[in-house]
């Protein structure tokens, strides 16, 4: 068993990551990590403001090819 060192928070989320990534490769630690993240804001009032006025006809016309 290792002697305990003081590690400073810094290097125990490097220590963390690289465990991680090395256990579940680079996607799955990302994916891990983010389950855990807070986040910020109010997703649903922000998504209607953001899609206000957008309708699935002007979307076809953005995206499907000109006839």
């Amino acid at each position: 068993m290792k002697a305990h060192t003081y590690q400073t928070p810094h290097e125990i989320a490097v220590q963390g990551f690289a465990a991680l990534v090395e256990k579940l490769g680079p996607g799955g630690a990302v994916q891990f990590i983010h389950q855990f993240e807070q986040g910020q804001g109010n997703y649903t009032k922000e998504r209607i403001a953001i899609l206000k006025g957008v309708t699935l006809k002007k979307l076809r016309a953005e995206l499907l090819p000109k006839k």
